[in-house]
């Protein structure tokens, strides 16, 4: 019962991730310049959040798995496109690789809700099922892949302090469309997409870790 509540609290956070990116692509329509990654990045953000909550939901996943390995192969591929074209692996588009690449090892090897809510060892079996025998590959994969999202959690935290030194506040209290715009400078600021990172980051490393 308690695995279920956890469970459900960190799809629900992921679904709020969504929301989030989705709010995102709103108020920068026109102004995608000043986000990296552009809308196609801010939609692979939201993709990745969705599947996460999917994976997490108690009441199972409504998509079928070979949809979610159509969107993160095409994801990935644009991305390590991009990242070649540009010689940048180690920004934006190099994590976007690592991310969907990450969303497809979980969806290739087989990963069950409801054998981890079953119990470790029934989550080991299938594991060791899917991966046809090579559960000693699986976890290390996991554990790699688990550390590189801890990284970038601690990697985007540093950023959120950094952001907070530069925030200048919030507004003085004014009209509605003062207000309105304060909201939407929040929704803009590289504080937010870090923390969204950062929410994403520590979702990712616990689901891999529970593949261990």
């Amino acid at each position: 019962m308690t695995v279920d509540w956890v469970s459900a609290g960190l799809a629900l956070v992921c679904l709020a991730v969504v929301a989030l990116h989705a709010a995102r692509l709103v108020v920068h329509a026109g102004a995608f310049g000043d986000i990296p990654g552009g809308p196609i990045g801010e939609v692979s953000h939201a993709v990745m959040a969705l599947g996460m909550a999917a994976m997490f939901s108690p009441l199972g996943d409504p998509v079928p798995a070979p949809v979610w390995t159509v969107a993160f192969a095409v994801c990935g591929a644009w991305f390590a496109a991009v990242a070649l074209r540009t010689g940048s692996f180690g920004g934006d588009a190099g994590h976007h690789v690592v991310g969907s690449a990450a969303m497809l090892f979980m969806l290739l090897a087989g990963h069950d809700h409801a054998a981890a809510d079953a119990g470790a060892d029934a989550g080991h079996a299938a594991h060791h099922s899917a991966a046809g025998g090579g559960v000693g590959v699986v976890s290390v994969l996991a554990i790699l892949l688990a550390g590189y999202f801890a990284w970038h959690a601690l990697r985007c935290s540093d950023r959120l302090r950094v952001g907070a030194d530069d925030d200048p506040g919030p507004a003085p209290a004014g009209s509605g469309a003062t207000a309105v715009a304060q909201r939407t400078g929040v929704l803009r600021s590289a504080r937010t997409a870090a923390l969204a990172h950062v929410v994403m980051a520590v979702a990712m490393t616990v689901m891999l870790l529970a593949m261990v």
